[in-house]
């Protein structure tokens, strides 16, 4: 009888310690949000308004870094602040790039050094109309690539603008090196309409259907994917507010 009282009990108090859990992962993991947007300010403010680049070539020219890299002494050199608790495979701070039998590389963290690419993050900049001649984001690439840059003097709703947020978009799990940033993966890059439910971004529903990002005025918050703007009134993922 004593068992099967205790058994009951279990079974009610386990989805409440559940959803507690959750719910702790989640605050942790907007809180490393929070820190990355002003480490970002941070940063602006020393390079002259320039946002940090999503992605750039090393200066030794046998390699690329990414945003990561440039914010990495901004977050006080530590490395899970770009990481989701939630998120227990693709981690940053573990150092370990995807694939089979592939060994941790702790040295290349936050370092403009080849293979600091390939280790994948919980968290990802934005970078979502990327092509050429789309709507200007707020992480973008310098010339070489894109040239497309963002100064914050481009920002014309900082409280709106969308910076970071959870996961990626390699949703069919071909670019193993992109696992950093959120981009438009299905239709054209510079198109309308980027839903990230729709697309498949296995991040967008890490916290119960929905996903933490951080803007770029400091804020940060839960948001439903599928109702984020990005039509011909407004975008929350371009640096103009209505790009479209």
């Amino acid at each position: 009888m004593v068992i099967a009282i205790i058994a009951i009990l279990a079974s009610m108090l386990l989805p409440a310690l559940s959803k507690a859990k959750a719910k702790a992962q989640q605050t942790a993991c907007l809180n490393n949000l929070k820190q990355i947007a002003l480490a970002t300010r941070l940063y602006a403010g020393d390079h002259e308004d320039w946002l940090p680049p999503i992605q750039a070539q090393l200066p030794t020219g046998n390699g690329e870094s990414t945003w990561r890299a440039h914010l990495y002494r901004y977050v006080g050199n530590t490395a899970r602040i770009y990481d989701c608790p939630t998120e227990k495979v693709e981690v940053y701070a573990s150092a370990k790039p995807p694939g089979l039998n592939r060994k941790p590389s702790p040295w290349v963290l936050g370092q403009f050094t080849p293979g600091e690419i390939d280790i994948p993050s919980g968290i990802g900049a934005v970078n979502v109309h990327w092509m050429f001649g789309g709507a200007q984001p707020p992480f973008g690439r310098p010339a070489g690539y894109e040239n497309n840059q963002c100064r914050e003097t481009m920002i014309e709703a900082p409280s709106l603008l969308l910076l970071v947020g959870d996961g990626h978009s390699d949703v069919f799990g071909v670019w193993p090196q992109d696992r950093w940033w959120i981009w438009k993966e299905t239709g054209g890059a510079n198109s309308v309409g980027f839903n990230r439910l729709a697309q498949g971004d296995k991040g967008a529903v890490r916290h119960n259907r929905r996903s933490n990002y951080a803007r770029a005025d400091g804020s940060a918050g839960l948001l439903d994917p599928a109702r984020i703007p990005c039509d011909t009134n407004a975008c929350w993922w371009s640096a103009k507010n209505d790009p479209h």
